[in-house]
């Protein structure tokens, strides 16, 4: 019997980093040619700021993505993926496509770059919340992608599910790029390249009525972890700018008596709506207000980019102002830059504000990657807060992306906008730009507005 007879010997405990084999030397490469389950050419939009996936589609969960080899050859077991989880905690409708795709190309932009070196796994998860679904979903699809060793995490999307997971987020150490424009998720790990500005909607909101001489409104907010900010923010604004509100409605989940309240509202002299909340509702303001043949200027919050969603949100959001992300069409060069990338890259033309966010977004969690100095949750996290003016595609020529030490709302400058849909056409009216009362009447401030 020699010493070795009867002894354990230990295995390897996870299995070695597969290569796929598809790196070039020339440019980045993905291990698909899409994000999602439609095949090429079967994209389309009917109009160019609707989403243009397939409703019911669904995500690839793992996408890996190789940088240039420029010609070196590595030498033993291949580099294992950093990866950077994706968490979708909503129904996206046409969108999802236009979520996932511009991820890959951020990516692969930089890649080709040279910002980083190594290949990139972007891992999915489709664990849809609050407001519809129960809280713990969102929890358990976070928890699954921390456990399945992502560096950084996009997402949630939505701001329930945002303060939902504040905490978790906080304990689990792995930085979340969250789209809420809330300002409740905050923390060490909590960030936002954020689609809107809940505070800030409330303001705009009055200042644009003020701006156009609304001076009494009819005022709708809904129910919700940001309904409070929403309509806090509204009525300080109003204060501010001298507007009566005339009569308020808070909305449940499930709301009830639109056309009552909007008939009210009118009878008693409404100039403007301003509704704040999630965009569920919107199908039944359009029922109302067709009813009661009464087409009042009004004004949404970001619930307003819903149109990209569906066509048939679309139709709901006839006449409406609202708070958008897109610049004044032509004038971002990057955002335009990036759009003739995404057509020659995927086949398709896609100009609505996910393109933007998800390309930002992803900008920011591969950045901060390649500035950690190691590939941890915690140093990610460090690398986020290195980010100092990126540009941005969001918004207009002067955003900007940058993060520091107790400062993780990314999007700084031109990044809200006001647009109206009307005569299914998309308008761009104004960047928010806001101004003393007391100055309205300057010539150098009228020169200056857009």
């Amino acid at each position: 019997m020699t010493e070795q007879d009867g002894a354990r010997h230990a295995e390897r405990m996870f299995p070695a980093p597969v290569d796929h084999g598809i790196a070039r030397p020339d440019r980045a490469v993905a291990t698909v040619r899409s994000g999602t389950d439609t095949e090429a050419g079967g994209h389309r939009n009917e109009l160019w700021y609707q989403g243009s996936g397939r409703i019911g589609e669904k995500a690839v969960e793992s996408i890996v993505i190789y940088p240039p080899t420029r010609g070196v050859v590595g030498q033993g077991d291949p580099f294992e993926p950093v990866r950077i989880g994706l968490l979708i905690d909503m129904d996206l409708g046409q969108l999802l496509a236009d979520t996932i795709d511009p991820i890959i190309l951020a990516v692969e932009d930089a890649l080709n770059e040279g910002v980083y070196d190594r290949p990139v796994e972007i891992l999915t998860v489709d664990a849809r919340g609050l407001p519809r679904e129960n809280y713990r979903k969102v929890r358990q699809g976070y928890e699954k992608l921390v456990e399945a060793g992502c560096t950084v995490v996009i997402g949630p999307f939505i701001s329930d599910n945002a303060l939902n997971l504040r905490d978790t987020v906080n304990a689990a150490g792995v930085s979340a790029l969250s789209w809420t424009g809330t300002t409740l998720f905050h923390g060490e790990y909590c960030f936002t390249v954020a689609n809107g500005d809940i505070p800030t909607e409330g303001a705009m909101a009055a200042s644009w009525c003020f701006q156009n001489g609304l001076e009494k409104i009819g005022f709708f907010w809904e129910q919700g972890s940001s309904g409070d900010l929403y309509a806090d923010y509204f009525r300080t604004a109003a204060r501010q700018y001298d507007l009566e509100v005339i009569k308020e409605v808070r909305l449940t989940p499930n709301p009830r008596n639109f056309q009552q309240n909007l008939a009210t509202m009118r009878d008693q002299g409404a100039q403007a709506i301003v509704y704040m909340g999630y965009g569920y509702s919107t199908f039944h303001f359009a029922e109302a207000f067709k009813a009661l043949d009464w087409d009042p200027p009004r004004f949404m919050g970001t619930a307003f980019m819903f149109y990209s969603n569906s066509n048939k949100w679309a139709e709901g959001l006839e006449g409406w102002h609202g708070v958008d992300q897109l610049g004044e069409d032509g004038a971002n060069p990057n955002y335009e830059a990036m759009l003739e990338r995404f057509e020659a890259r995927f086949g398709r033309v896609s100009r609505n504000v996910v393109v933007a966010l998800s390309y930002d977004s992803a900008r920011a969690a591969i950045h901060g990657i390649a500035n950690a100095r190691i590939a941890t949750p915690e140093e990610v996290k460090t690398g986020l807060e290195k980010i100092k003016w990126m540009p941005c595609t969001n918004g207009g020529p002067g955003c900007y992306l940058t993060f520091a030490e107790y400062d993780h709302r990314g999007y700084k400058g031109d990044f809200l906008t006001v647009r109206e849909l009307r005569g299914g056409e998309l308008h761009f009216r104004g960047y928010h730009r806001p101004a003393w009362p007391s100055n309205t009447r300057s010539p150098l401030l009228k020169q200056g507005e857009r």
